[in-house]
């Protein structure tokens, strides 16, 4: 496939100060585009400060950002490409589907994302395309629920609230629940049965044609749990579940879905899947298939641009050690669950970073003296 005629385009990140969107800034620079980054976030320190940015424009809402978008990139002879990494830009970017589409290539549902980042209303997309989903209520916060066993998990009603990971908590009986609805600060709240995992599955992939062409080249595993929450070391190894692979496409072309996502499930100590969530976004662990051979972002705009697939010169690794190493080791070393030396052992055994990077250092050195001036 000629891929040259993508350096034509331009390339705008709509992005936030977040290792995610760094991610899409360096896969899009190793390429030998140098994006736009319109960075979004009130007090930044780390984003900015990446080599590979050719403009840099700041706002301090996601909205100001896209307006800013609309106003000076409308009007280009060559569609722009936008690329985004949390849920309320892919939210935002799609409400004004009707608006961006003659215009700028971007991750989208055709303008109908909004029903799907609803997790009740995405848990019945997946059950019809054959994925096993816990049993579930959504519920008013201080409601109990009449259908579940406990221990459940609660979980925000919609992908794109703020601090979704706050929403989260494992309740062994009705006072744990109780308890936890004196901390939430939502009317509504997802509460499901609580699944043992024996680990958790995310897939990546990227989606052109409203989910009738995808791609998903590898699996990820996480080397060590924690109860209520993914981990932040993961390993990737070749994603070739056929049986899973089909009901992922199925669930993606269920929602008219374009551009780069994430499908989560969970493996069940009894051996099954159970769905989890659909980032519809670049997830935080993609620069992790850049160093795979596959990456998403460029490879998701060459896609896109020819409407076929661009899978030329991929080769697949057999497995590949990522970390976030800044939160792993908070969660990690600092909240004492392992030791020093046992993290140090996993560093050495890691093959990429999702913050640190050799070619583009600057941003790790920036945050890092952030966090230290905090103390």
């Amino acid at each position: 496939m000629d891929i040259s005629a993508i350096f034509n385009h331009k390339h705008i990140v709509l992005a936030g100060d977040h290792y995610n969107p760094l991610g899409i800034i360096r896969s899009l620079g190793e390429e030998g585009i140098k994006p736009i980054v319109v960075l979004c976030a009130p007090h930044p320190v780390m984003v900015q400060h990446s080599k590979y940015i050719g403009e840099l424009h700041t706002f301090k809402t996601n909205e100001e950002g896209l307006q800013f978008i609309i106003e000076n990139y409308s009007n280009e002879t060559l569609k722009p490409f936008i690329y985004n990494g949390s849920d309320e830009t892919t939210l935002l970017l799609d409400k004004h589907y009707d608006e961006l589409k003659d215009h700028f290539y971007f991750t989208n549902g055709q303008g109908g994302l909004d029903k799907y980042l609803q997790k009740y209303d995405m848990c019945l997309v997946a059950s019809a395309c054959g994925i096993k989903v816990p049993k579930e209520e959504l519920l008013t916060v201080g409601q109990m629920p009449t259908t579940l066993r406990y221990p459940v998990i609660t979980k925000a009603a919609t992908s794109a609230a703020g601090a979704w990971k706050d929403q989260s908590f494992v309740c062994k009986n009705e006072q744990e629940l109780r308890d936890t609805y004196s901390k939430l600060k939502v009317d509504k709240i997802l509460v499901q049965e609580y699944i043992k995992k024996k680990n958790e599955l995310p897939v990546d992939g990227i989606s052109i044609d409203g989910g009738n062409k995808i791609f998903m080249p590898y699996g990820c595993h996480y080397h060590h749990l924690q109860e209520g929450k993914y981990s932040n070391y993961m390993y990737f190894y070749p994603f070739d579940d056929e049986e899973l692979g089909a009901k992922i496409r199925k669930a993606i072309k269920a929602v008219n879905f374009s551009g780069i996502f994430s499908f989560e499930v969970l493996l069940g100590e009894d051996g099954e899947y159970y769905f989890l969530e659909l980032n519809c976004r670049n997830s935080g662990w993609s620069y992790g298939f850049t160093y795979g051979g596959f990456n998403l972002p460029f490879r998701w705009a060459v896609s896109t641009l020819n409407n076929e697939l661009y899978l030329d010169d991929f080769k697949v690794h057999e497995r590949i050690n990522v970390m976030q190493e800044v939160t792993d080791f908070r969660e990690r070393v600092i909240d004492q669950r392992v030791s020093i030396f046992k993290w140090l052992k996993d560093v050495r055994e890691c093959d990429c970073f999702l913050v640190y990077n050799k070619k583009d250092s600057k941003p790790f050195w920036r945050m890092l003296r952030h966090k230290l001036l905090r103390f």
